[in-house]
């Protein structure tokens, strides 16, 4: 977004109008970088249990998740 573009935004919807737009798209961007990260790791996730689903390796639970069972 050009400085121009905002000052066009001012003038025609007024100051607190345009801050909302230009918040509401840094914040889309933001969490469009988060879910796509998110997605990739879910995605090396998903690789990583059927590599170990194929190889027929026993998961065995880590200490935070047997304190987890135990609550």
């Amino acid at each position: 977004m050009q400085v121009t573009d905002i000052v066009s935004m001012v003038a025609n919807v007024g100051f607190p109008v345009t801050l909302c737009f230009i918040l509401i798209k840094y914040v889309l961007q933001n969490v469009d970088e988060k879910l796509s990260k998110m997605e990739d790791s879910l995605q090396n996730l998903a690789q990583e249990i059927q590599r170990l689903d194929e190889s027929n390796t026993e998961i065995k639970p880590t200490n935070h998740a047997k304190q987890h069972q135990a609550k």
